[in-house]
């Protein structure tokens, strides 16, 4: 079984790709890297891999963006979510020569990284230009082949062995309960009488009430929405897409609430029970 991620090697979505293969050892599998998240789902709609591995939300800096919204914007894409893993994620400062901190001039490292580092950053880091890449394992990747005493990368600790680093600063990320919740998506959705949680998008006029009515209706069904978050449906300035989770229990509710919300004409796409 072929499984995407967002690569290079020792990027957090490598290390999530790699614990999640862990789970079923009697399958065999090769881990096929990507160099963007939405190359990776193009992919698994294509067929050229099975599965993919795609950061969804981070406990500091919220949704990820490029994930969610490449599945907003792509209906035609037959994928759905299987499975979720959570990764404690720990952001550390790397370099290819042992220096300090007074020393960098440019930082490299993927938006969230960044973002996630942002007191760090402005506290030590304030003079030195943070220049977004890819990902993270990219960031680490571009210093280590730089002939360059002053520049550094922010990320996963597992490029210091991967791309022979050395460690600045141990770390580094604004709060230690830094979490990542990770999809992965597949076009098959597997058998599990146990599923805890709904993910799905809906749109809705823009109207009065609107909203309201649509999550009145979870409500009625003592439905508990777990997140609920707005995207640019990407049409005209006002117009949303709202993706929200939903936990599920045993009596089948959900069901009954999506039906009363398509009987009211209101789009709905389910993106996985999982």
């Amino acid at each position: 079984m072929k499984i995407g991620y967002l690569g290079p090697k020792a990027t957090f979505s490598h290390e999530a790709a790699t614990e999640y293969c862990k789970k079923d050892a009697e399958i065999e599998k090769q881990l096929v890297e990507f160099k963007t998240i939405q190359e990776t789902i193009i992919a698994l709609a294509e067929d050229k891999i099975e599965e993919a591995v795609v950061p969804i939300e981070n406990s500091l800096q919220g949704c990820v963006t490029d994930a969610i919204d490449t599945l907003i914007q792509n209906e035609d894409i037959e994928v759905q979510v299987v499975s979720e893993i959570l990764l404690e994620i720990k952001q550390n400062l790397m370099a290819n020569v042992k220096c300090d901190l007074k020393d960098i001039e440019v930082v490299y490292s993927h938006p969230q990284a960044i973002a996630q580092c942002s007191a760090f950053i402005e506290k030590y880091l304030k003079n030195a230009t943070v220049v977004p890449v890819e990902s993270t394992a990219g960031a680490a990747k571009k210093v280590s082949i730089e002939n360059s005493k002053k520049i550094a990368c922010i990320g996963n600790i597992a490029c210091l062995k991967e791309y022979n680093l050395h460690l600045i600063k141990e770390s580094i990320q604004d709060n230690n309960a830094n979490k990542t919740r990770f999809w992965i998506l597949g076009k098959i959705q597997k058998e599990n009488s146990n599923k805890k949680k709904m993910s799905m998008i809906f749109s809705v006029k823009d109207r009065p009430g609107a909203l309201y009515n649509v999550l009145e209706i979870f409500n009625k069904y003592n439905l508990n929405l777990t997140k609920i978050e707005s995207r640019p449906a990407k049409t005209v300035l006002g117009e949303y897409i709202f993706w929200i989770d939903v936990s599920l229990d045993n009596d089948k509710n959900e069901n009954v609430a999506i039906k009363e919300i398509k009987d009211k004409g209101i789009y709905v796409r389910i993106l996985g029970k999982y």
